[in-house]
């Protein structure tokens, strides 16, 4: 597109009227042309300058008042990796170590600033100023840095690192979890996601992000947690919780973190992190027409059987038909559920616990159950697997035991998430029903 049409639209996000799909072509304009960069850094600058804010902060200012606060809070929480994008680029020194890769589990990929990539699936590599993020559901990667704090981000995960006066990371979206060393008062750590900002100056916490929520968690010390949508902020201490949402309906409330559940029940719909979900109604109509094609229900008599057969399904059911993910040596048709992200409490993998899954593949096939799931101090995050032979309609439990690392096995972790794949397209695995059951 012609600089002219980045112009206008950049000045109508820097205005909070652009729309939905004018911030997103522009945030992905960014990502990939220079120029484009350049242009809304020039820009955001003269804006910054004609439109200080009412404290002398320095903050661009938009029209607020004016904007209903569906448009204006999303405008906000879209110009936080739009600018963040932007000042990674102002602030990447040309390949300077930020971080030592300590440890990897599945595919996860490094694309520095200029466009450069490096996959890793082991421990060892430096890295500098870029995006780091999963290629697989299953993924995690643990960062070091010089002064000894850790970051943990499991997958699917996005993570940008960098520094500007103490280290700068945005997680646009996955679990991450972290272990700050003491850090100067002029130089916290700061952690941008969608909805919120945190400030850190030595703690250990949990953080989950996406594009509607960032849920907090603090194990040590203390975070501060600012949300953007509003600019509310809280002092979160150690054994309590936040969650800062993209609306501003709900206050930003402060709570003690609960003790862990041992038992789960997945809600596909709404916990799905990797995968197509199909609704029932979408399911038993496609189930009608074929066999109205086979003879086996006449049409006339089509809608009084849907009514029936929709009667005899709970509500809310349906299915998670798996979606391929390339790693760096095959095609996985993967299905993953989050276990954090709508979770009121956490969940504890106990040794007599077991997993019912229920679901479909349209030939006998061999499937990878499995979990990713932390320790209690979350310093080893761990993918957890076992494989099943599965044909037809299938309806199994699997022991929490039996899912297993080459050196450990998932008992007594805290669950993150759920996951399934096979290596056989021809499977169509469709997942219907998964429920963590315990004593």
């Amino acid at each position: 597109m012609k600089p002219e049409h980045w112009e206008s639209i950049i000045a109508k996000h820097l205005d909070g009227v652009a729309t939905i799909d004018e911030v997103a072509d522009l945030s992905a304009a960014i990502e990939a042309d220079e120029s484009v960069r350049l242009l809304y850094l020039r820009m955001a600058r003269v804006h910054a300058a004609l439109a200080p804010s009412p404290t002398g902060a320095g903050r661009v200012v938009s029209l607020a008042e004016e904007q209903p606060f569906w448009r204006t809070g999303w405008m906000k929480a879209a110009a936080l990796f739009v600018v963040g994008f932007a000042v990674f680029t102002m602030l990447w020194s040309g390949g300077d170590s930020l971080a030592v890769i300590k440890d990897v589990n599945g595919a996860v990929r490094w694309t520095r600033i200029d466009g450069k990539t490096r996959y890793f699936d082991s421990a060892g590599a430096s890295v500098s100023a870029g995006t780091i993020e999963s290629m697989t559901p299953d993924s995690s990667a643990t960062l070091t840095f010089a002064d000894g704090s850790t970051v943990i981000a499991s997958g699917p995960f996005n993570l940008m690192i960098s520094k500007d006066k103490g280290k700068l990371l945005s997680l646009r979206k996955g679990v991450l979890f972290a272990s700050v060393v003491p850090q100067a008062p002029s130089q916290p750590m700061r952690l941008n996601t969608t909805t919120a900002e945190l400030t850190v100056l030595g703690t250990r916490f949990e953080l989950i992000a996406n594009q509607a929520q960032t849920k907090l968690s603090v194990n040590e010390g203390r975070v501060g947690l600012q949300r953007v949508s509003d600019d509310t902020s809280v002092e979160v201490q150690a054994g309590y919780q936040t969650e800062a949402l993209f609306t501003t309906e709900a206050p930003l409330q402060v709570t003690a973190i609960p003790n862990p559940a041992r038992t789960w029940t997945a809600d596909l719909e709404h916990d799905v992190d990797h995968g197509r979900w199909v609704p029932v109604e979408s399911l038993l109509r496609i189930e009608l027409g074929l066999d109205i094609e086979a003879g086996l229900v006449q049409e006339k008599n089509a809608r009084e059987v849907y009514a029936e057969r929709l009667s005899n399904v709970p509500d809310g059911s349906g299915a998670i038909f798996a979606e391929p993910v390339r790693n760096q040596r095959e095609t996985l048709y993967f299905s993953s559920l989050s276990a954090k992200r709508n979770a009121l409490r956490p969940i504890l993998l106990s040794a007599e616990a077991r997993f019912r899954i229920q679901g479909k593949v349209g030939l006998p096939s061999e499937i990878v159950i499995g979990v990713t799931a932390a320790n209690p101090e979350r310093l080893t995050p761990g993918r957890f697997s076992v494989e099943r032979q599965v044909e037809g309609d299938f309806d199994i439990e699997v022991p929490v035991h039996e899912l297993h690392t080459a050196t450990q096995r998932a008992v007594g972790f805290e669950l993150l998430s759920w996951f399934c794949f096979t290596t056989q397209r021809e499977a169509t695995l469709a997942i219907t029903g998964v429920e963590l059951i315990g004593n």
